[in-house]
């Protein structure tokens, strides 16, 4: 049935020519010869913006004399059904033989790999692949008339968050929307983890719950580094455990003002300590409740197995709780898959990322590496999914440490700005409203990887 629903799809497209029922077709739910014509009929969309007939198809597949098969293949489609078949049918039918088919070939693997299997491993097997035949289901209505749409932006499905890199960039494109993907491109070193960890802490700060999923770096260390943010404490007295009575307090006081509600509780809990200075009895006593979490939460996800179903479940249990509005992944080439160096996972991974950012309605981020030329690593696929990427580079050590050059990458609505990001390296800070345009000053230059290991923080 599927070779035959498959001809009778391309019957369709080449006798209407209809670009909503074009649209309604994908790749995967063709094989062989007749996923040569659709990708062929794709080509000559895209340079013409428009579906060839039937017969101007076919004489350019004569044209082409050694595709003898391919005409062949199109005067068996001429004959393959009735045209009269609704359009809508034909596509929902080979979405639901495609969905099927899938699922098919996933339960017999999963059989076989049943018995060594782990427990979480089933589990984040059967998710991945809910979520990767999730895409080709619609949640809900998708044709809307014009006429019933709102006249002006609605204040809850127009709202546009800082970026927390530049004052610059958010003034000209108005920073990050709910539902996008936001990818960060940095060569291995650069400080990709710390630029997005402070993008979560600005988006906290405006009030906001944010979630930060590590793969890499413990939970601690992501813990150390935004306390070094907020506290102004060196980074590096964090990690050599050389911290002066002054500094400990300064972080204790710190993290009471910016994650709990201020008040009698708070001034308490804080002279006992000053008094006692034993952290110990502190800490007991912010677990025990003593103060009020404010209304808006910092979540850290510390999970070495993360994996795309793995990020879907953090979500969908912590959405159901808090009102998460950004959700960083640290990083995109290291999310779980079977096999992190084909190209096409990473691709899938990108995809899925811009999935769940809309079906949780929240900022997606995640850094990906980039090669010499400032290309991604693996795929440049990786960015199609993308609203908005962009790249940078440690500065030269002969000029000014503090600054890193950005450059849009990619953006679907706005304008590729270029502006420099000026960073604290002590306590890893970002000064958005330090961070100005670069008029007119291209950046194609890279730093080599000897440079950037004496800065090798994430």
């Amino acid at each position: 049935m599927s070779v035959d629903l498959q001809k009778l799809a391309l019957k369709r497209l080449l006798t209407t020519q209809s670009p909503d029922f074009f649209n309604k077709l994908v790749n995967k739910y063709f094989t062989g010869n007749n996923l040569v014509l659709f990708r062929k009929i794709n080509n000559f969309y895209t340079k013409n913006l428009r579906i060839p007939s039937m017969q101007e198809f076919y004489e350019i597949q004569k044209q082409e004399s050694s595709k003898a098969y391919l005409r062949s293949e199109l005067i068996d489609i001429t004959l393959e059904g009735e045209t009269s078949i609704d359009s809508n049918f034909i596509s929902s039918q080979l979405q639901d033989y495609y969905i099927r088919e899938e699922t098919i070939g996933f339960i017999d693997k999963f059989i076989d790999d049943l018995e060594n299997l782990e427990q979480t491993e089933i589990i984040d097997k059967i998710q991945e692949h809910v979520l990767s035949v999730q895409k080709f289901i619609p949640e809900g209505e998708e044709l809307f008339d014009v006429a019933t749409i709102e006249t002006v932006p609605q204040e809850d499905n127009f709202v546009m968050f800082p970026s927390g890199l530049s004052t610059d960039f958010d003034a000209a494109n108005g920073g990050f929307g709910l539902e996008e993907l936001v990818l960060f491109g940095g060569r291995r070193g650069s400080g990709k983890s710390i630029i997005t960890l402070n993008m979560a802490l600005n988006n906290f700060l405006l009030n906001n719950s944010v979630m930060f999923m590590s793969i890499e770096m413990r939970y601690v260390e992501v813990y150390y580094r935004l306390m070094s943010m907020i506290s102004g404490v060196p980074f590096s007295d964090f990690m050599l455990n050389n911290l002066t009575k002054d500094q400990k307090f300064s972080i204790a006081k710190s993290k009471l003002d910016t994650f709990y509600k201020p008040g009698e509780a708070s001034d308490s809990i804080y002279s006992n300590l000053l008094t006692s200075g034993s952290f110990n009895n502190f800490d007991q006593e912010l677990k025990r409740g003593v103060v009020p979490f404010k209304d808006n939460r910092f979540h850290i996800i510390d999970d070495v197995q993360l994996s795309l179903a793995r990020i879907d479940h953090y979500l969908n249990m912590m959405t159901t709780k808090h009102d998460i509005k950004m959700c960083v992944i640290d990083y995109l080439n290291i999310v779980k898959v079977e096999d992190r160096m084909d190209w096409k996972s990473q691709i899938n991974i990108s995809d899925s990322l811009k999935t769940l950012a809309r079906k949780y309605k929240v900022i997606m981020i995640s850094p990906y590496q980039i090669d010499a030329s400032g290309e991604a690593r693996f795929a440049k696929g990786v960015l199609d999914s993308a609203d908005k990427s962009f790249r940078f580079m440690p500065s030269d050590l002969s000029e000014d440490p503090t600054a890193l050059p950005f450059e849009v990458a990619k953006i679907r609505n706005g304008k590729a700005i270029k502006f420099n990001v000026h960073m604290d390296w002590d306590c890893l800070r970002i000064d958005s409203n330090k961070s100005k345009a670069i008029g007119g000053r291209i950046l194609n230059k890279y730093g080599d990887d000897s440079k950037e290991q004496g800065r090798d923080l994430g």
